[in-house]
């Protein structure tokens, strides 16, 4: 199996914005990032993160744990306390505003609600949360366009300070990163390429207003 070479690894740091990792099947890039979260104890070499740091890890499929809906949103900090009002507006503005009432219920919530669904229950529990860094593997492949920007435009705005690396292939997630590494198949592994991504003026106004309203509160 293609694994990224060392050289690629070292150039593969957190860059404190928004990290976008595109390529070919195969050439290591949800590896990278499971490696990041703590998730691949696999391989050689090492990877410092700043301490203190909170991660969240958001795959393609969340995990959604047997219990109430409220454990499935505070998941896995279920002995965390936030109000009901917290959660629910969460859920409203990730579009699921109907299951504000449902917070006591106990479902198998990964059979109940659909792919669609179950992605925008993990970014409620990114606002809920609020972690430093956010690792996405094809976070949004279940939603369509204009729903994936929306929520990664909230994310984008609420949690502005938060270094966020993703994996994904549609060519809207540009619009939401900083810079693109792509995993090039080589005889002797991965390579990678970085380039700068332009960043609109629309959405440098809407982080700039998101830090202002953080100084003022």
């Amino acid at each position: 199996r293609d694994r990224p070479d060392q050289g690629a690894l070292a150039r593969a740091a957190l860059a404190g914005d928004q990290d976008l990792r595109a390529g070919e099947s195969g050439t290591g890039k949800s590896t990278l990032i499971r490696a990041i979260a703590g998730l691949w104890p696999w391989g050689s070499g090492s990877i410092k993160l700043p301490p203190g740091k909170r991660i969240a890890f958001v795959p393609q499929k969340p995990y959604l744990p047997i219990g109430t809906l409220r454990d499935v949103l505070l998941y896995p900090e279920a002995e965390s306390r936030v109000d009901d009002e917290t959660v629910r507006d969460a859920l409203k503005r990730c579009g699921l505003a109907s299951l504000g009432r449902r917070l006591d219920e106990e479902e198998r919530w990964d059979q109940t609600l659909s792919g669609g669904e179950r992605q925008r229950i993990a970014f409620a529990r990114l606002l809920i949360q609020k972690p430093d860094i956010i690792i996405m593997d094809e976070a949004t492949s279940a939603l369509d366009e204009a729903s994936q920007d929306s929520l990664l435009g909230l994310i984008d705005s609420e949690l502005s300070y938060a270094t966020i690396i993703s994996v994904g292939h549609r060519p809207g997630l540009e619009d939401f990163h900083e810079r693109k590494i792509t995993f090039e198949k080589r005889e002797a592994g991965a390579h990678l390429t970085s380039k700068r991504l332009t960043r609109s003026l629309w959405r440098l106004f809407r982080r700039g207003e998101a830090a202002n309203d953080r100084s003022a509160a």
